[in-house]
């Protein structure tokens, strides 16, 4: 008898986010027919089950009666998925027409790559980080102390450090945001790590996919539209720029522990901590150069910088059960 298995399953995680989970579904397009789609609504309380029936009827729905976060929706969502190969989608997310057929030609191509990753850009054209190395010392100090940005705007400085992934090369990781897997590696190393807050699961799952043999690559011309955010911008905490930087920081945390160990998360909470005392400081004395208008939002999110670097007293304690 002939295997009814579909060859690629598409699994989109939603909480609240019903137009941009249906905005989704329609730029899948055509391509979906050949397709096997998943959406799991983790909670919504905005309709979006109910209105993916109605418009796209061939779409499985999983539900959950009440939220139970991101990493757990993606793995039920993987769990019950049929595919040889499994492509995760954040629900803010709108693929490219050649998005499909470039994902099974990659994975075609090459039988030990285990994780393929979009080349992700901004509703505007601007490429988004995609993929990339393994967190080192001097990455967590740019990413905590906000320098990058600050040296964005010097001439050549993108030219020598391009957002771009296809002129990266090789990476450690890719995004989640547009992940596709392969499922022989998926059962391989397990599900994603539902012990992380919200961000570093998709970081941690390729660095075992490593482990294991498995490559990791951000796949050319798999190009998917991010808008970033839409649910962790609701969030407590979170940023204007709709990023949270205390679940960031504490996840990076809790990613060092698993991997290096208690002294590598105190290392990595030490420099994430350098790196956001900076932060803190230099938008404090920034403050009254910022437009009397903007500066409401400009305390609100320096709050929230101070509440990242609270955070991390807690996540650098010992928890030897999160160890590698």
């Amino acid at each position: 008898m002939a295997d009814a298995r579909p060859a690629l399953s598409v699994v989109i995680p939603t909480h609240d986010t019903r137009e941009l989970t249906l905005r989704c579904l329609a730029s899948l397009g055509a391509a979906r027919a050949d397709a096997e789609v998943i959406v799991v609504d983790d909670g919504s309380h905005d309709g979006t089950a109910e209105e993916i029936g109605r418009r796209h009827p061939s779409v499985r729905v999983l539900s959950h009666p009440s939220a139970l976060g991101f990493t757990a929706a993606v793995n039920r969502g993987l769990l019950e998925a049929g595919g040889g190969l499994l492509f995760l989608l954040n629900s803010d997310t709108e693929v490219d027409a050649e998005t499909l057929p470039r994902l099974v030609a990659a994975f075609g191509a090459n039988p030990r790559l285990g994780a393929g990753g979009a080349c992700l850009r901004y509703p505007d054209g601007r490429p988004q980080w995609s993929g990339g190395r393994a967190p080192t010392p001097a990455w967590l100090f740019a990413l905590a102390s906000g320098l990058p940005a600050l040296l964005s705007a010097l001439p050549g400085y993108r030219r020598l450090h391009p957002l771009a992934a296809e002129a990266r090369g090789d990476v450690d990781w890719v995004s989640g945001a547009a992940m596709a897997i392969r499922r022989a590696a998926w059962e391989e190393v397990g599900p994603l790590d539902e012990g992380f807050a919200f961000y570093c699961q998709d970081l941690d799952f390729c660095l075992r996919l490593r482990s294991a043999g498995w490559e990791v690559r951000v796949v050319p011309g798999m190009l998917v539209l991010h808008h970033g955010g839409a649910t962790i911008g609701k969030t407590s905490g979170a940023l204007k720029a709709r990023q949270h930087p205390g679940l960031l920081w504490t996840d990076l945390v809790r990613l060092a522990r698993k991997h290096g160990g208690d002294e590598a998360a105190r290392k990595t909470a030490a420099t994430l901590r350098l790196g956001g005392r900076l932060r803190v400081l230099s938008r404090s004395a920034a403050l009254p150069l910022v437009p009397a208008d903007l500066r409401p939002a400009w305390r609100e999110d320096t709050e929230a910088f101070r509440g990242a670097l609270q955070a991390l007293a807690s996540a650098e304690a010992p928890r030897p059960h999160e160890a590698a």
